[in-house]
């Protein structure tokens, strides 16, 4: 069944990880997956995370499922903690996602019920799921370039 398969090219974004791991100079950090790693690579938990882990751990009271929109008191503290007043709170809405590429998937099928005729704005490079999960979807993708080789900065123009 596998055999019909195609190879997929090569991921742009862990191609950049290797030339990270390729690079020699000692102070160079990795942020190239989006997480930070020391320099023995390691991604360390910060004392803060630990902490709230306790807390958690120690406050819960179930691991019941908690419906389509999560936690209603971690969303609305988000909200806050992100937007502040910037935003009138009846304006703005949260859902619980998986992490990761799980909540992008999600993000691209609710943009989609809610405009099908949507197009997403897609950066160049960026992760090849995203773009795989676009074509599935049928989403038209407009690429941009954020990163400018020449001067190894951001592209403005």
């Amino acid at each position: 069944m596998f055999e019909t398969l195609k190879p997929q090219p090569a991921d742009k974004i862990l191609a950049l990880v290797q030339k990270f791991k390729e690079d020699p100079r000692p102070q160079k950090i990795d942020l190239g997956v989006g997480v930070y790693k020391n320099a023995e690579g390691v991604t360390p938990v910060m004392r803060a995370v630990k902490a709230a882990e306790h807390q958690l751990w120690q406050d819960e009271t179930t691991k019941a499922y908690v419906g389509l929109t999560g936690d209603p008191a971690f969303s609305d503290g988000m909200i806050k903690m992100i937007l502040g007043d910037a935003v009138p709170r009846g304006a703005v809405a949260a859902a619980a996602t998986p992490g990761g590429t799980g909540a992008v998937r999600q993000a691209f099928e609710l943009v989609r019920l809610a405009n099908p005729d949507v197009r997403v704005f897609v950066s160049n490079p960026t992760w090849p799921n995203h773009v795989s999960m676009l074509r599935y979807l049928g989403i038209e993708m407009v690429p941009y370039r954020y990163f400018d080789e020449a001067t190894c900065g951001v592209d403005f123009e």
